[in-house]
């Protein structure tokens, strides 16, 4: 059984969140001091967890082993109210006997917001009660506007003095009783006081319900009516009380003013026949049923907050009560949903407090644990090649050796200097070489610090424990992790002789309690949480609007890509449209940033003018058209100036390039390498080409070189376009070639989910004299049916022709008065079914917010809801038709119309669906 002696003895070697108070085990639990290990305990239950370090003041004091029960007895019972649950086992485990100088109190993390006091209460017939989390949540979600005051029972207009009012016989939930004269716990406050006192509990209880009632001057036991004896001075000072009480209350959202009359009322009753001709009164305060959640005032609940220190390079751990605002929008955290996004993706559960809401397509999470993120034996080191990247040959064995202590059972070592794991890095000693963390199904997990050449070893120790706190964060808010996490440290010299026997000797060593070792679903849990935590990336139209706080799971592909090629440098990465290409681009742009890149030192280049703008308002890189890039190489001044920094370069949509103006490959990789000093520096030196031969719509040279010899990456899963439109971009290119192995969706791609629009694929023949007026009614179509304008994408074979609707469609003042003037039409003319735009992980894909008019080739690598392909048509001679339609398909994501003047280009396209 582990002891508090066990803690302090292997006290460096605990990767948990550490925090310290008084305590003092001969008191109350509501003592000043005491009440601080519930507020301590809620602020580690909401924060991911840790160890309360409790300083028993009482340890020389006489004290004995029952007044440690009672005291911890008393704990449990607050500690199981704040979990709203009674397997507070599952939570807490205590170390500690009553004669230590310190007791120490593990804390495993929440599965919900925790609160010591909601401050929210509820009625029964008899009382009112304080609500639970569940209850919490069930009031703070719902939304209504209040009842009117007149719904509630109707208050007599007098009483009887000793009397029993007919209508008032029983409390109930909406009808409470309160005499106060005798009343001898508030024996030093005046009867306003008191009024004010006793009624909030009331307000909130009703308010919660149905709305109600509290009579102040009928005895609850006998419902006698007996009145309170008051002045006018009494009453006056009474509602002024209640004023300030109603400001106190917090009506579901803090910037909501109940008002008198409407929201609330008091009222004083007149009592005949009173004894000795006493005033008295029957004060009744009323309240209506409100929506949101009623509070007494804001809830108690607590989280983990760091304070830094001027003299150290690292913080300490205090804790911070939550304001209301912040406090509901946690609790209500686990019920975020999008809806809209149900048809294609599923929401990843995640219960841990401070959680993300993640969705992911409905086959990525498992493929991903099966494919990618797994234990095996062996030399089990991810990322792949990351020793290759360590210039220390001395600390690359030593990893190879420590490796070999888990090969022959299941582990996974990861390298926290990789991509996605997001960890908060806090300051870094000089000593410091590598951090490693190891996932072990025997020895459980742990935190490997290699350094070298040690000046000071308590900072070595306290930034390991710094890296393996935030390392727990990461998996329990970013993964949803729920299981118990005891992360072991180990700082390992690698000038030490003895090193490996050293660690070989410490992994076998419990520090933690027994409800910390690993079992199978623990396990899961944490490679679980690992993955989402890898994977989830916020969705793009959020990055620049933090109403939309959301994340995605990249795909199977796209994870496996990123987390087993991030140090591969030059990269060719292939994939068929609707692949999450760009996605990944910008995810490794993001990942240069983090190893320290700037700006100006990372260079993205695409053909397409439109996907080039896209990119820059994400201000992570320069970004550049290949043809600027083409001009700007003409001049030496432009290129010492602009691209001397650049120490990586993404291309996009390489299969758009042409070499008419240039080599610009070859250019390209020269700049990926120019500031390259250590091939093995892992932030710079980076050449990562994405393409689709598949899309090569034209015919002249891309000025790429061949396949062979290069490192190449398929990209198989699909997930921008309805089955629909998948379905039949596949026919269409089957159709055309007579062999799908030519196309650019490969026998192998799939598509990622099972969504169905309803919309099949929509193809108007019309004369060349209807065209335009066709357009307007399709677009007329789209709008009754609430699609927004900014969703459309109108897609022209040619720029002229883009200009030319864009001045008609200004001329005729379209876009105005489409909704209120266009003559009616059959919505089955040319649309069949409902529209309901789905937002996408692409959800921003362009800087326009309008309506978009442009060529297939310029809106090559973007997408939108709605696309109508405008009179399709090409040289031949120059471009390639099949490539062509599939780029105009593939840009749909749930809706595509293709209107044609041409018979020929009618029957290419009306494939049976």
């Amino acid at each position: 059984m582990m002891t508090s002696k066990d803690f302090e003895r292997h006290n460096y070697e605990y990767g948990d969140l550490i925090v310290t108070c008084p305590v003092h085990i001969s008191k109350g639990i509501h003592k000043k001091d005491n009440e601080q290990i519930l507020q301590y305990s809620c602020a580690l239950l909401n924060s991911g967890g840790g160890i309360l370090r409790m300083k028993n003041i009482d340890c020389h004091c006489g004290t004995q082993s029952k007044s440690l029960d009672m005291w911890w007895s008393g704990m449990e019972s607050n500690l199981a109210t704040i979990l709203s649950g009674d397997d507070i086992c599952n939570y807490f485990d205590f170390v500690g006997n009553y004669d230590d100088e310190y007791f120490y109190l593990f804390v495993k993390s929440a599965e919900h917001l925790c609160t010591v006091d909601y401050n929210c209460r509820l009625p029964t017939d008899t009382a009112t009660h304080c609500v639970t989390y569940k209850s919490a949540v069930k009031l703070c979600s719902t939304l209504g506007s209040s009842k009117s005051l007149s719904a509630l029972p109707p208050i007599p207009t007098s009483f009887e003095y000793g009397q029993i009012e007919e209508s008032l016989k029983q409390e109930g939930k909406q009808i409470q009783f309160k005499f106060l004269t005798t009343d001898n716990e508030l024996t030093k406050r005046t009867l306003p006081e008191k009024v004010s006192f006793y009624c909030s509990r009331y307000i909130s209880a009703f308010a919660n319900h149905e709305g109600g009632h509290i009579y102040f001057g009928i005895e609850d036991s006998t419902a006698a009516v007996l009145g309170e004896e008051m002045n006018e001075s009494d009453e006056a000072r009474c509602t002024n009380l209640i004023q300030v009480k109603m400001k106190s209350i917090i009506w579901g959202d803090t910037r909501f003013s109940a008002l008198k009359g409407v929201h609330w009322d008091i009222k004083f009753v007149p009592i005949f026949h009173c004894p000795n001709q006493q005033r008295r009164k029957v004060i009744v305060v009323s309240v209506c049923k409100m929506f949101g959640g009623v509070f007494t005032s804001c809830p108690e609940s607590y989280m983990i907050t760091k304070v830094l220190q001027s003299d150290s390079h690292y913080p300490k751990y205090g804790i911070r009560r939550l304001e209301f605002d912040e406090w509901k929008a946690e609790l209500l955290n686990q019920s975020r949903d999008v809806k809209s996004l149900h048809s294609r993706f599923v929401k990843i559960p995640l219960r841990a407090p401070q959680s993300r809401l993640v969705f992911s397509l409905p086959h990525t999470l498992q493929a991903a644990r099966e494919k990618v993120i797994k234990l095996s034996t062996g030399l089990n080191v991810y990322p792949k090649n990351i020793l290759q990247s360590y210039g220390n040959e001395t600390m690359k064995k030593i990893i190879s050796k420590l490796a070999c202590t888990f090969s022959e059972e299941p582990h996974l070592i990861i390298s926290l200097e990789a991509w996605g794991l997001e960890i908060e890095r806090p300051f870094k000693p000089p000593s410091v070489l590598s951090t490693l963390v190891v996932i072990s199904s025997l020895y459980g997990l742990h935190l490997v610090c290699l350094v070298s050449n040690v000046a000071t070893e308590d900072d070595v120790w306290t930034y390991a424990r710094e890296i393996a706190v935030n390392f727990k964060k990461v998996l329990i808010q970013h993964g949803g992790c729920i299981s118990h996490l005891g992360v072991k440290i180990h700082v390992l010299d690698i000038n030490t002789s003895l090193i490996l026997e050293n660690f070989q000797g410490s992994i076998d060593v419990d520090i933690y309690p027994q409800t910390y070792k690993l079992r199978e679903d623990n396990l899961d849990d944490i490679l679980t949480a690992l993955t989402i935590a890898l994977a989830s990336y916020k969705n793009l139209g959020a990055e620049k609007n933090t109403d939309s706080d959301y994340y995605f799971l990249l795909t199977c592909d796209q994870l496996e890509l990123l987390w087993c090629h991030q140090f591969t440098k030059e990269l060719w990465i292939h994939g068929p449209p609707g692949s999450g290409k760009t996605i990944a681009a910008l995810e490794m742009i993001k990942e240069f940033r983090r190893r320290g890149c700037q700006k100006e030192e990372i260079l993205y280049v695409a053909e397409n003018p439109l996907l080039c703008s896209f990119i820059s308002s994400f201000s992570l890189c320069q970004v550049v058209s290949r043809r600027e890039l083409m001009a700007d190489s003409s001049s030496p001044d432009i290129v010492l100036k602009k691209y001397s920094p650049v120490k990586n370069v993404v291309v996009d949509e390489a299969q758009n390039f042409k070499d008419r103006d240039g080599d610009w490959y070859s250019l390209l990789e020269k700049f990926s390498q120019q500031n390259v000093v250590d091939p093995k520096s892992i932030d710079r030196g980076y050449f990562w080409v994405f393409m689709d031969y598949a899309q090569k719509v034209h015919k002249f040279e891309a000025g790429l070189p061949g396949l062979i010899g290069k490192n190449n990456f398929m990209l198989r899963e699909i997930s921008r376009n309805s089955k629909e439109i998948y379905d039949y971009a596949t026919k269409l290119m089957e159709s055309s070639s007579g062999s799908s192995a030519n196309n650019g969706l490969p026998v192998t791609s799939q598509l990622g989910h099972e969504y169905k629009s309803g919309q099949d694929v929509n193809v108007v023949k019309c004369n060349n004299s209807d065209l335009k007026d066709t357009l307007y009614k399709v677009l007329k179509q789209f709008t009754d049916m609430g699609v927004d304008l900014s969703d459309i994408a109108i897609l022209v074979s040619k720029k002229a022709e883009a200009e030319l609707i864009e001045r008609a469609v200004a001329e005729a003042n379209i876009l105005d008065s489409i909704k209120k003037n266009a003559p009616d039409v059959n919505t089955t003319d040319f649309i069949d079914g409902k529209f309901s735009a789905v937002p996408m992980e692409t959800e921003t894909n362009g800087p326009s917010k309008q309506l978009v008019i442009s060529t297939v080739r310029e809106f090559s690598g973007l997408d939108k809801p709605v696309v109508i392909g405008f009179d399709p048509h090409i040289n031949q001679e120059h471009a390639n038709m099949d490539k062509f339609l599939l780029n105009l398909v593939t840009r749909a994501k749930d809706s595509l119309v293709i209107l044609t003047t041409s018979d020929q280009m009618a029957n290419k396209l009306k494939i049976d669906n």
